[in-house]
């Protein structure tokens, strides 16, 4: 059995400021597969649409997961699997943007706040409207499929331990992101496979969840620790209430989601540590 929970909350940055919330979560379950999400639409002034982008980001995951079968895995190689979800994956979310700006041109009000470079360059990469990262996870089977664009992150838990799904990016600087909105986003867009047969769970968030713990070690003692036992235990109101707050008082003003997937009934001798 697997348990699971998604929660988004707007930062109290963006509640100050009078903005949507960019941040979007969903979970999907059923007999074969558990699937959660995280994305976080840009806050950048030229980035008009990231939070429909986000919303568009875990849309992809969730339509092109759902479509995986048991039978992936006996015709191609772990490799091409991946290489074949990340091609999907990207091809969907520009698939709902094209169809997304074909039904809604940018309007005078979306485009008030920009200057005529923006306006320009905006025009000649209307894409770049519905900036945003992703990252998703499915549990399937004994499998556990990971995939991940920029910041924010997925983290793998096992008997109290933390453990990072991928390496962090070396290449960005200045604070910067890669996003699904780049030319060359599929050479970034990351997809792994992994056993989850000896695994206890999955975590994905944005980065509003991670930075206020600063060091990963913190996060994990403070925040993936109490949060784990929470889950095992039935107390999704206080999980949704933790998150409501870290948006809206504790955290660092930024947009926050989380989604957690976990196998039931494991030990939690680890996690009390």
């Amino acid at each position: 059995m697997i348990a699971y929970f998604t929660k988004t909350n707007i930062g109290y940055s963006h509640l100050k400021e009078d903005k949507p919330c960019q941040d979007y979560s969903a979970c999907y379950h059923d007999e074969e597969r558990t699937i959660i999400t995280a994305c976080d639409g840009h806050g950048g002034k030229t980035y008009i649409r990231s939070n429909v982008g986000s919303r568009y980001a875990s849309n992809a995951v969730m339509r092109v997961f759902q479509g995986v079968e048991k039978s992936l895995f006996y015709r191609y190689t772990r490799q091409e699997i991946c290489d074949k979800l990340r091609l999907q994956i990207l091809c969907e979310w520009n698939a709902l943007v094209e169809r997304h700006l074909s039904e809604k041109s940018f309007c005078k009000r979306e485009l008030a706040d920009l200057d005529d470079e923006q306006v320009f360059k905006l025009k000649q990469n209307p894409a770049k409207a519905y900036g945003t990262t992703l990252q998703g996870a499915m549990i399937f089977g004994n499998k556990l499929i990971c995939v991940s664009l920029g910041d924010g992150g997925i983290f793998i838990v096992r008997k109290g331990q933390l453990y990072t799904a991928f390496e962090e990016d070396d290449e960005t600087v200045a604070n910067l992101t890669y996003s699904m909105c780049q030319e060359d986003a599929y050479k970034h867009l990351k997809v792994e496979i992994f056993d989850f047969s000896d695994l206890d769970g999955v975590i994905v968030c944005t980065d509003g969840v991670v930075n206020p713990y600063q060091s990963l070690s913190n996060f994990r003692e403070k925040f993936v620790k109490p949060i784990c036992i929470k889950l095992q235990e039935g107390k999704q109101a206080e999980m949704d209430e933790f998150i409501t707050a870290m948006g809206e008082k504790i955290g660092i003003g930024d947009d926050v989601s989380l989604a957690m997937a976990m196998k039931t009934g494991i030990s939690l001798r680890g996690y009390r540590r």
